[in-house]
């Protein structure tokens, strides 16, 4: 009785008159299919890892000093809880209402930019999602609110600001200019002045001039382009706690509203105003977490530092 042929030691079965070269391609594209899913799954985790939207590990200091559009799960005032930053999105607009994030020079170091912007995966199902091919040919850059300068100490913290929900439509100039200036700034008072800063970062208005003239919005409406950039910053001098008390009338506060248009230059010091006025321009309400009468006196500081003139960086970060 003729013994039959066992199969090969394999899952894949291949056919007794398949030629030995068809063989290897196709033993080759399941070996490259593999090694394609193990890539995905691994680029995905990730993703996820960075911006996955849990609580317990975000720390409150990010909003210490209160939730100035009082964001909750309104979809054009969604509360998004980040390990690194927190923020408000607004899914009409396409884009963060504000980011809001804690700076020490512990958290500035050399972990390098990332090449690529990740669409949040972490959004509600309903909510549009954004992503990075959205900007192209708009004229407009894709501007952090945290910037990657601020979370530079390890790739991690880096790559985390890399997600669209944490992007606005810039004028290239302003993205580059004026505003990348006053990070570069207010990094350097948190290395040498040992300083924490605690920074909220914004957009208001609609319709701004990029590089190809004005736009009100792109990619099919989705994206809506900001006629002003904001910024508030309280800086507080750094004692190894970190609780409210250490807020007080003294701190120095920096405001700012620059025009979202390509006509910025570099000195972002222009542009100073009280944060009472960015309350004005964005109807948000700032400092809530801290006592009435101390919250009025720092919303009416408008900064008088001198800020030399500033030189184009020697690169952009």
């Amino acid at each position: 009785m003729p013994r039959k042929r066992s199969s090969p030691p394999s899952q894949l079965r291949i056919p007794r008159r398949l030629p030995r070269s068809a063989v290897g391609i196709a033993v080759l594209a399941v070996t490259l299919g593999v090694a394609a899913y193990q890539t995905y799954q691994k680029q995905s985790a990730e993703i996820r890892r960075s911006q996955t939207p849990t609580a317990a590990v975000t720390p409150k200091s990010h909003w210490l000093l209160g939730n100035p559009s009082d964001a909750g799960s309104d979809p054009d005032n969604f509360l998004l809880l980040k390990e690194y930053f927190v923020a408000s999105y607004n899914n009409a607009k396409g884009t963060p209402n504000w980011v809001s994030w804690r700076l020490t020079k512990d958290d500035i170091g050399e972990a390098p930019r990332r090449n690529k912007f990740s669409t949040d995966v972490t959004l509600p199902p309903a909510f549009t999602r954004i992503a990075e091919r959205d900007y192209s040919n708009s004229g407009f850059d894709r501007g952090h609110l945290c910037p990657h300068g601020d979370r530079s100490k390890n790739q991690e913290m880096s790559y985390a600001t890399f997600v669209m929900t944490n992007i606005i439509p810039q004028a290239p100039n302003v993205n580059e200019k004026a505003w990348n200036m006053l990070e570069i700034y207010c990094r350097g008072i948190a290395k040498k002045e040992n300083a924490r800063l605690y920074i909220t970062a914004g957009a208001a208005g609609k319709g701004g001039v990029g590089e190809r003239g004005r736009r009100e919005s792109f990619a099919a409406d989705r994206v809506t382009v900001p006629a002003v950039c904001w910024k508030v910053i309280v800086i507080v001098p750094e004692d190894g706690t970190e609780d409210l008390t250490d807020v007080t009338e003294q701190c120095r506060v920096i405001a700012v509203i620059m025009p979202n248009d390509n006509a910025v230059g570099y000195d972002w010091a222009q542009y100073r105003v009280s944060t009472d006025q960015v309350e004005k321009s964005t109807g948000y309400h700032f400092f809530t977490a801290l006592p009435a009468e101390l919250a009025g006196k720092l919303r009416m500081k408008i900064d008088r530092e001198y800020i030399e003139p500033q030189q184009p960086p020697a690169h952009f970060n």
